[in-house]
């Protein structure tokens, strides 16, 4: 069986779709971890008396913020999300992606150090893999100057494609894109950017739609669900209809 990739929040596991995980562990199936942290690294920066700016949905990260955004992403949370993990009884062992390195990023103009990324290495992955461990990985990169800021939504993404996926899961709090209330059943990757430019996306659903139409074209199926919901993620790899498809399969 191909390997899955699951984007997730940076705050609490339990009683969500990731209690799925054991199960569809021990069916033999890879996984591996991608989390965010924006609202603890904002609240940490503004315990710190730092100021929080953004553009275009992305947040500009000088020297001072990257250093608070590696010691939360890298460690308060990746560690607490290793830590839930494991009292699932799944074994995992939290890294960054400046370890191995496993992503390389080139800076995104203006933006400070904010990297896009520009290639996987899988390595490190595999090597955990192997190990028997799930890996839980930061959203930081190794680029020219060291470590940066990485879109989590969109490391996922490149993630899930560098490793060869069969599907890439995006959980959200919400059951998917939502068209006057009710889940959009299936997108075809351009039709992910129609949704944004008339606005029917917005907020966090936006990196989400952008990350699902990167990894769709580079033939990786992805899918964004409910992560508060129990039982969706084994749904949805069961072949069930949750939440929002996007496949280069689906016809626009």
């Amino acid at each position: 069986m191909k390997p899955v990739v699951i984007k997730v929040g940076g705050g609490t596991i339990a009683g969500g779709a990731l209690e799925d995980l054991p199960g569809v562990l021990g069916s033999g199936r890879k996984v591996a971890l991608v989390h965010g942290g924006g609202p603890q690294l904002t609240g940490m920066l503004d315990a710190l008396g730092m100021s929080t700016r953004f553009r275009e949905g992305l947040r500009v990260t000088d020297e001072r913020t990257l250093e608070v955004a590696e010691m939360v992403f890298a460690g308060s949370v990746n560690k607490a999300l290793a830590r839930e993990l494991d009292s699932l009884g799944i074994p995992a062992a939290g890294i960054s992606g400046t370890d191995g390195p496993t992503l390389l990023v080139e800076p995104v103009p203006e933006l400070g150090r904010v990297g896009e990324i520009a290639r996987v290495e899988p390595g490190l992955i595999r090597a955990l893999w192997r190990g028997g461990f799930v890996p839980v990985v930061a959203p930081l990169g190794l680029g020219p100057e060291g470590a940066y800021n990485v879109n989590a939504d969109a490391a996922a993404a490149a993630l899930a494609v560098g490793l060869e996926a069969e599907q890439l899961f995006l959980l959200t709090d919400v059951d998917g894109l939502l068209k006057d209330g009710a889940p959009v059943g299936s997108l075809a990757p351009g039709e992910c950017q129609e949704y944004v430019a008339s606005g029917l996306a917005a907020g966090g659903m936006v990196p989400k739609l952008r990350a699902a139409a990167e990894a769709a074209r580079g033939g990786v199926s992805a899918r964004i669900i409910n992560g508060n919901r129990e039982g969706v993620l084994a749904a949805a790899l069961a072949g069930e209809r949750v939440g929002t498809l996007i496949s280069e399969g689906v016809v626009a």
